[in-house]
């Protein structure tokens, strides 16, 4: 039987790209095949961008043929440093499989919903809550740094958890307010959140006059597929 080698692009694993002030970079291996498979490691809490300097680049450069697998068991962190990883994934054209294992909260939360596929491990756990921030400076930048905050964070967790939580959890949520859960918990809202968007898009479709009578079924799920106004990319199956 033959032995795939997986290669590890980051070698110096315990020192970071920029040095050994900054926290450890997650590890990223490369397995070759007819195409090739990346994996990536977030296996600690996100405080710098500098964590995912090999896996930015991974997604940068990576084709629709090949695949991306993200292995996911994560507190949460610096929504920053998070959003720069979940810009590059929205670039990648390749699948974006995330298998998410143990507690995953907070901005991992955000992490796991960009998946074209995921799965879950049977001890899957996940808290969704408000975010935290702060402000120095005088006065007035102290409520001018929390009135952008207030904005800032509403705008993107109703970005994030559209379909997936209803607006009265999301406003319940930016009170205080914590959601815990499980793996099944999960599922279940997923698949109200690909019928939420599937529904949205057919509304969409019908404004825009692009079904009409003459429209055939094939023709609408091409539609829904292509123009769908999903959060990210196009519409897949969800593998659970």
């Amino acid at each position: 039987m033959q032995q795939i080698k997986r290669e590890i692009l980051n070698q110096e694993k315990y020192k970071s790209y920029y040095g050994y002030s900054e926290p450890k970079e997650y590890n990223v291996g490369f397995i070759p095949h007819k195409s090739g498979k990346y994996i990536i490691e977030i296996d600690s809490e996100i405080e710098t961008v500098s964590q995912f300097s090999t896996a930015i680049q991974c997604l940068n450069v990576a084709k629709e043929e090949d695949e991306i697998e993200i292995h996911l068991q994560c507190n949460g962190g610096n929504v920053d440093a998070g959003g720069a990883f979940i810009h590059a994934i929205r670039k990648c054209p390749a699948n974006i499989h995330i298998i998410a294992t143990g507690g995953n909260h907070s901005y991992a939360t955000h992490i796991l919903l960009e998946a074209d596929t995921f799965e879950l491990s049977e001890n899957f756990n996940s808290l969704i809550h408000n975010g935290g921030s702060g402000a120095i400076g005088n006065i007035n930048e102290y409520h001018a740094k929390s009135d952008f905050d207030k904005k800032f964070i509403r705008d993107g967790f109703f970005s994030c958890y559209e379909g997936f939580l209803s607006n009265d959890e999301i406003e319940g949520v930016l009170r205080g307010d914590n959601i815990w859960l499980d793996a099944e918990a999960w599922v279940q809202r997923h698949d109200a959140r690909n019928e939420y968007f599937k529904a949205k898009a057919e509304v969409y479709m019908k404004a825009n006059m692009l079904v009409n009578e003459n429209t055939t079924p094939e023709q609408e799920l091409m539609f829904i597929e292509e123009v769908a106004p999903t959060p990210k990319r196009k519409p897949r199956a969800i593998k659970k």
